[in-house]
């Protein structure tokens, strides 16, 4: 959840919304943590491989669930080209080379994906200690830059609050989407997770928190020491934050820390693309080599190599356009097409909590009814949020799959 987008989003941000973001970013925190709550309550009592797709399918059947692992594969392979071009634009600020050479970009790219795909194909405890220690080297920096710049925000850096208009709000909070997708991930690989019962909910709520302090007390560190006007135009607007407060070597720093910030991001997603599909792949919903084990490492092999070389067939892209262009274009996309197994998933609970009561003895069926209901109603603003033509564009990538759903279930007898 920490990487590219808390890199990249306060420009955007600042330009959209002004002062405004800090609200956006509240906000969303607030609406993602009921969407964080539903996630771990479905993972505990559901705890198999395939996240949204298998709450869904269990409440609504096989073409909600083809519908979710649809768009949640989608999401998830078409945001890996995001991140792997916010890595490479990153690492172009440490060489003169690579920043002029679109080869060198494209061939960086292709060895980061694939790397990762190896990593996480020989299995998860590989990638695991490799996930902490980035986890570490990103939140620690992030947290006491933060703390130790909170005395030098600027009240007057956050007037006006909202330069245009209280209506850039939901815009806003369409964008800090993008920063708090992954919050469902611990639910992914269950599996592979030990104890996954109590894990899993564990691990979401933990993910939530952790990711929550830090992207606002960043945020408030960015917006309170930098003029709008300013951040609006900077590419590295958390460099220029720490460069000011404490000197030119803390955004030399700054930019180490998002390097393996970013890199954490992209290898906890090629592991996310590899396992989406393999439930639904063995329930006959998706492909069925996709549900296939490695014979040795017992691994969705295919189902990794699929899910990396598609956002590998997208960075051709690069030949084609400027990394600021692609990154904008797949990142939108990917921001709907994760928003609606979301949306599938809280319907579900709302209908899982009655279906099987025997389930949520623990829980307040009232309670549960309404924490998923503000997370539905949340989803939706945001995803009217996103804009008009990325809507389009997400709407038509999810419909497209419909065809393959009618070709997967050709032998199923009707009735």
């Amino acid at each position: 959840m920490v990487g590219t987008s808390i890199w990249t989003l306060p420009a955007s941000l600042a330009k959209i919304a002004g002062p405004l973001a800090l609200a956006a970013w509240a906000v969303t925190a607030v609406g993602y943590f009921f969407i964080a709550r539903t996630y771990a309550r479905l993972g505990t009592r559901w705890p198999t491989t395939g996240g949204a797709y298998v709450y869904v399918r269990e409440a609504f059947g096989d073409f909600a669930g083809f519908q979710t692992v649809w768009s949640y594969w989608l999401s998830a392979t078409i945001g890996n080209a995001a991140i792997v071009t916010a890595v490479v634009g990153y690492a172009t600020g440490f060489s003169t080379g690579l920043r002029e050479s679109p080869l060198q970009q494209f061939a960086l790219a292709q060895l980061l994906l694939w790397g990762f795909c190896a990593l996480n194909t020989i299995g998860l405890q590989h990638s695991a200690r490799l996930q902490i220690a980035l986890m570490f080297l990103t939140v620690v920096p992030l947290v006491l830059g933060s703390l130790i710049a909170l005395p030098q925000v600027r009240l007057a850096y956050l007037t006006p609050f909202a330069p245009n208009g209280w209506g850039a709000l939901a815009p806003a909070c369409a964008l800090v989407v993008w920063a708090f997708s992954g919050v469902e991930s611990a639910t992914v690989p269950a599996d592979e997770v030990q104890d996954s019962a109590r894990t899993l909910g564990r691990g979401t709520m933990l993910g939530y928190w952790v990711a929550t302090v830090v992207f606002l007390l960043t945020a408030l560190m960015v917006i309170g020491t930098v003029p709008t006007a300013e951040l609006a135009e900077s590419p590295r607007p958390i460099a220029l934050s720490m460069g000011r407060i404490l000197g030119p070597w803390a955004a030399v720093l700054i930019g180490v820390v998002a390097l393996g910030s970013n890199l954490a991001t992209l290898n906890g997603w090629v592991l996310m693309a590899g396992r989406i599909p393999v439930t639904a792949a063995r329930d006959g919903l998706f492909f069925p080599a996709l549900g296939r084990l490695h014979p040795r490492y017992a691994t969705p092999h295919i189902a990794m190599f699929v899910g990396t070389l598609l956002p590998s067939a997208l960075l051709f892209l690069y030949f084609s356009a400027s990394l600021v262009n692609v990154f904008r274009f797949v990142a939108l996309l990917a921001i709907l097409t994760t928003l609606l197994p979301h949306l599938y998933a809280c319907a579900a609970e709302l209908l899982l909590v009655r279906r099987f009561p025997e389930r949520y003895q623990t829980e307040s069926v009232r309670r549960v009814t309404i924490e998923a209901s503000i997370a539905f109603v949340f989803i939706l603003w945001t995803m009217y949020g996103v804009g008009g033509d990325t809507a389009m564009w997400g709407f038509l990538a999810i419909v497209a799959g419909t065809p393959l759903f009618v070709w997967l279930q050709r032998g199923t007898p009707t009735r």
